[in-house]
């Protein structure tokens, strides 16, 4: 049975590694020419004129012109995964079960539950194995976002383990779609669509909360009159500069949460107020929140847990794809041939 599947899966299985490693080799090549022309032009090390930095700006612009659009490629890798599910997931079962050649292989004394069991099972090593190839290329691709400070968090998607978790995701939710819709078209675009969605979810809710994130006071330019409100986390006393930054939490002096529509109403009366009639209490939105009784905290994660939220995000999709995975061989088993 696996050399059946691997006969019939061979070309896009070779194409998939192809591609694969064609592409990791693409970044790789590219952030490193990327890189090599930061050093030469000394963008990082440029020291700003008196009065204006325009001529570290120049070199900047250098650098992007050297190196013009190539400098986007190793953002393929948000979409390879997806299209990974959708043009070689989608049709993996859904072709069988829509022509009808699957009935072949289940009167040849082939369980039909170990037919799509070696099918996916295949299929899904090898796109690991791609995947692999591709994390690898990713975690190379930091030049190519043109910064002096790195962020670890701004390739998350792009490297590691949750780049691999991805592929073989992506390849599961097509196959059971594909495999529930009996229809080629819809394991493609149903799948593609149900992957673009959990992605988002998990981006949105789930990832800034692995763990609680760390907060620090965000503190006018004079010092605050009277004691800010102690936040439930404890805070740090500055955000390291290749922390992610999530965004800010609002509270009173008693400690509880300050909607947002409450801080745009006091910063609206700020803004209406004007600089001219603050004169003498400083002009800072930040001590005016304070005055009435609002005090922000900013909120972020720091670098140190990168590899942790990476192993955390991959087990993640692991359980989904072992659930999906679990469901298509239960459905074909119980639905009619």
């Amino acid at each position: 049975m696996m050399w059946l599947t691997w006969r019939q899966q061979r070309l896009a299985l070779i194409g998939l590694v192809m591609f694969a490693s064609a592409l990791a080799i693409a970044i790789a090549s590219v952030a490193a020419f990327a890189q090599h022309a930061r050093i030469e032009l000394g963008v990082d090390t440029c020291v700003p004129l008196f009065n204006t930095n325009r001529n570290c700006f120049d070199l900047a612009d250098e650098w992007s012109r050297r190196v013009g659009s190539l400098r986007y490629l190793g953002f393929a890798l948000y979409f390879v995964p997806g299209l990974i599910g959708s043009y070689l997931g989608g049709p993996l079962l859904a072709r069988e079960l829509e022509r009808g050649t699957h009935r072949l292989a289940w009167t040849q004394g082939v369980d039909r539950v170990r037919w799509a069991a070696t099918v996916l099972g295949v299929v899904l090593v090898v796109t690991l194995a791609a995947g692999v190839i591709l994390a690898l290329g990713g975690g190379q691709s930091w030049p190519l976002l043109g910064v002096s400070t790195f962020r670890p968090f701004d390739l998350f998607d792009l490297q590691g383990p949750a780049l691999v978790s991805y592929t073989v995701f992506g390849l599961a939710v097509g196959a059971f779609i594909g495999a529930w819709r009996r229809r080629i078209l819809s394991g493609m675009f149903y799948g593609l669509v149900a992957f673009a969605l959990v992605r988002g979810v998990i981006i949105a809710e789930a990832r800034p909360n692995y763990e609680p994130p760390l907060a620090t006071l965000i503190e006018p330019t004079l010092p605050l009159t009277g004691r800010p409100p102690v936040f439930p986390i404890p805070p740090s006393t500055r955000i390291p500069v290749d922390a992610w930054v999530l965004g800010t939490a609002s509270i009173d002096e008693q400690g509880r949460p300050v909607t947002i529509d409450r801080v745009r109403t006091l910063l609206d009366e700020f803004g209406h107020a004007g600089c001219s009639s603050l004169a003498g209490r400083n002009c800072d939105s930040t001590r005016y929140l304070n005055e009435h009784g609002v005090f922000q905290y900013a909120l972020y994660q720091p670098a140190d847990r990168f590899w942790r939220f990476q192993f955390y995000e991959a087990g993640l999709y692991l359980a989904l794809t072992a659930a999906l995975v679990a469901g298509t061989l239960v459905m074909l088993r119980r639905r009619d041939a």
